[in-house]
C-alpha cells in the first residue's frame, strides 16, 4: 500500500481574526464519537476501545474497572475466548490486528491481583434464583448482583462454574483463576447452592414460588451419539465425559492409540488431553481445516504438541474383538454445496476407505441440551429453549441464556446472555414494581449491531462520550497516515516438553510492558483522544483546545467547511454535516 503524503500546513502572515470565512462555509465538522468494531464484534459487549484508551493513558484502576462493568470473567475469557473483536479489528487490515485476548487476559489477572471494590446500585427487595453455574448464569448473577438484587446460583455439580470447571483442561484455565474470579462474584453477596437438581432434588413448581424471577442456564451437557453400530463396546467413550473425568482428577486408562472424532473444541481438548495421558492422538474431522469450528490458536497448538488432524474422513464402523474396540473403519469425504450452517455439506466418496488401529475412541461432535428436566410450560424449539434477546421466555418471570438455548454455543456468546438476560429481569422487575427502567431501548444499548452495554444501560458510562452513536467505523473511514506499522506482540508458551508432559498452562500471555504496548497499537476507532491534528491541520485556526482537556471548541464564524480536519483526523472521530441539520 503507497504511503499517503501528509498535507501541507497553511500559514498566515496576518492575524486570521481579521477574516470571518464561515459565511463561506454549507457543510461544518462535527465531533461525534462512533463504535469501534471490536466492540461491536465482541459477543460479551466489552468496551475494547475504552479500556485500551485507558490503558494507553496509564489509568490502569480506571481500565478494569471499566472492564469489570461488563465482564465478570476477564481473566478467564482472555483464555478461552475465541476471540472475534481481533477479527474485526482495524488495525488487521493495515498491519496486524492487535492482540486483545492477551491484553484482556493480563488486565484480568490485574483485577485477580489488586481487586477492585465493586460499586452495587441501592439494595432491592426482589430475589432472583439461577439454575446453572456455568458462564451466562455466573454473569446474570454477577449483573444482578451489581443492580441490587439479591441472587441465589443453584448447580448441580459439587462446585460452581459450570463447564468452564467441568469441560476445559487445566492447561487453557487453571482453576485457581475461576475459582478467583467466581469469588469476586460471592463477595458481591451472590449465594451458591451447589450439588441441587433443581426439578428432581427440589421440584420445580416450588422453586419457581421461591424467586421474583429465575434464570435458567443449565447448559448442554449430553454428547451426541455418531449413530454407528457397536458403539457401546469397551473403548468408545463419550468426549464431554472423559474431559469431565480428568478435570475431577481422574487418570482414564486409553490405551495406545485414541481417535477423537469431531472438529470442536471440546474435540481438540480432548486430543491434547488424551496426549497428555500418554497416547498417540488423532483427530477425524470430516471437513477441511477451514471449516473446523475450534478456536485456530488452540488447532495450533495441537498440531505443535503433535496431535494428528485427518481432515475429509469420517468414521463408518466400529471392529471389535472380545468386546473390546480393536479399529475404526473410516470413509474419505469430499465437500458438496453450502447446508444450512452455511459451511459446505461433506459427502462421503464411494469405495474409499480406510482403517485405523485404535484402542479408545473419543466421540466430540457436539452437546445437547437436558430439555426434560426444564421447568413446565417452557416453550423450546429445535435444541434449545426458545428465547427473546433478553432471555425473556413463554413464561411470565423465567428466563433463558445461554447453551440451554438456541444461542452460538461459547464461553462468550454465554456470558453475553447472561449479561442480556440480567438486563431483561431488571426491566421486567421493575415494571412490577411501578419502578420502571430508564426508556432506553434495545439498539440505543448496543454497541453498534453488538451485545449491550451494561454501562448504557445502569446510565453509568465512566467514558466521557461525543453525542454517541451506534454507527460502526470501517477501515475506510480512517487516516491510516497518522500511524506507523508495529508488530503484533505474541504470547509467551511453556517449551514443547513442557507443555506435553503436564497440565501446567500453556499459554502464558504478555508480560506488563508489552501487553501496554499492544494497547498502544489500538487505533482507538471512532473516538477522539485528543491527538491535535484537527487543531494542527485547520487553515483557519478556527480550532481550539479546552482549557479542561475535555475536547475541542470549534469557532464557526471562521471554519469555511473545508473538511481538512476530518480528513486529517486519524480515527473517524469528526464527520461533516450539512449547515442547518
Amino acid at each position: 500500500m503507497p504511503e499517503r503524503r501528509v498535507s501541507p500546513v497553511a500559514v498566515s502572515q496576518t492575524s486570521t481574526l481579521v477574516t470571518k470565512t464561515g459565511s463561506w462555509k454549507y457543510i461544518r465538522p462535527l465531533y461525534q464519537d462512533r463504535v469501534a468494531p471490536c466492540n461491536a464484534g465482541c459477543p460479551v459487549g466489552i468496551d475494547i476501545e475504552g479500556y485500551m484508551s485507558l490503558l494507553r493513558e496509564g489509568r490502569w484502576d480506571e481500565a478494569r474497572d471499566l472492564l469489570l462493568l461488563e465482564n465478570p470473567l476477564p481473566a478467564t475469557t482472555g483464555r478461552v475466548c475465541h476471540h472475534p473483536c481481533e477479527t474485526s479489528c482495524n488495525r488487521r487490515q493495515f498491519d496486524e490486528p492487535v492482540s486483545i485476548h492477551a491484553v484482556e487476559r493480563m488486565l484480568g489477572d490485574y483485577a485477580l491481583e489488586h481487586p477492585p471494590s465493586l460499586t452495587r446500585a441501592a439494595e432491592r427487595s426482589e430475589e432472583v434464583g439461577i439454575v446453572g453455574s456455568g458462564p451466562a448464569g455466573l454473569a446474570c448473577a454477577y449483573h444482578l448482583a451489581r443492580l441490587g438484587y439479591g441472587v441465589t446460583v443453584f448447580d448441580a455439580a459439587p462446585e460452581p462454574g459450570g463447564m468452564l470447571r467441568l469441560g476445559i483442561p487445566e492447561y487453557r484455565l487453571p482453576r485457581r483463576l475461576l475459582d478467583g474470579e467466581i469469588e469476586r462474584i460471592r463477595a458481591l453477596g451472590v449465594s451458591f447452592q451447589c450439588g441441587v437438581r433443581i426439578g428432581q432434588d427440589v421440584p420445580w413448581r416450588s422453586f419457581l414460588g421461591l424467586f421474583d424471577a429465575v434464570f435458567v442456564s443449565t447448559g448442554a451437557h449430553l454428547g451426541k451419539d455418531l449413530g454407528l453400530q457397536k458403539e457401546n463396546v469397551a473403548g468408545v467413550r463419550a468426549g464431554l465425559a472423559f474431559l469431565k473425568a480428568v478435570n475431577r482428577g481422574e487418570r482414564p486408562e486409553l490405551g495406545r492409540r485414541v481417535v477423537v472424532v469431531g472438529g470442536g473444541n471440546t474435540a481438540i481438548d480432548c486430543a491434547r488431553t488424551a496426549m497428555r495421558l500418554g497416547a498417540e492422538t488423532v483427530v477425524l474431522y470430516r471437513r477441511t481445516s477451514a471449516e473446523m469450528p475450534a478456536i485456530p490458536d488452540e488447532i495450533e497448538e495441537a498440531e505443535r504438541e503433535g496431535v494428528q488432524l485427518v481432515f475429509l474422513a469420517a468414521p463408518v464402523a466400529f471392529h471389535a474383538e472380545d468386546g473390546r474396540l480393536r479399529a475404526v473403519e473410516c470413509v474419505r469425504m469430499r465437500l458438496g454445496d453450502a447446508d444450512a450452517s452455511g459451511r459446505r455439506r461433506p459427502i462421503p466418496v464411494p469405495d474409499d476407505r480406510f482403517t485405523i488401529e485404535v484402542d479408545t475412541v473419543l466421540s466430540a461432535i457436539g452437546e445437547n441440551a437436558d430439555l426434560a428436566g426444564l421447568p413446565p410450560e417452557l416453550a423450546v424449539q429445535e435444541s434449545g429453549v426458545a428465547a427473546d434477546a433478553l432471555g425473556t421466555t413463554s413464561r411470565a418471570g423465567v428466563f433463558a441464556g445461554g447453551d440451554v438455548t438456541n444461542a452460538a454455543r461459547t464461553v462468550a456468546d454465554a456470558l453475553g446472555a447472561g449479561k442480556r438476560a440480567a438486563v431483561g429481569i431488571d426491566r421486567y422487575l421493575r415494571r412490577l414494581s411501578d419502578d420502571g427502567p430508564n426508556g432506553t431501548g434495545l439498539p440505543a444499548l448496543r454497541f453498534g449491531n453488538g451485545n449491550i452495554s451494561m454501562a448504557r444501560w445502569r446510565d453509568a458510562d465512566p467514558v466521557h462520550r461525543i453525542n454517541a452513536l451506534n454507527e460502526l467505523v470501517e477501515f475506510d473511514d480512517l487516516n491510516t497516515s497518522h500511524f506507523r506499522r508495529v508488530r503484533r506482540r505474541r504470547d509467551d508458551r511453556l517449551s514443547l516438553a513442557e507443555s506435553r508432559g503436564g497440565f501446567a498452562e500453556v499459554n502464558l500471555g504478555l508480560d506488563h510492558e508489552d501487553a501496554v504496548s499492544e494497547a498502544l497499537r489500538c487505533f482507538n476507532c471512532g473516538v477522539c483522544n485528543h491527538c491535535d491534528l484537527c487543531l494542527i491541520f485547520c487553515p483557519d485556526v478556527a480550532i481550539s483546545r479546552r482549557a479542561n482537556g475535555g475536547g475541542y471548541d470549534i469557532a464557526l464564524e471562521y471554519c469555511k467547511g473545508c473538511g481538512v480536519c476530518a480528513e486529517e483526523c486519524p480515527r473517524g472521530a469528526l464527520t461533516l454535516t450539512r449547515e442547518g441539520l
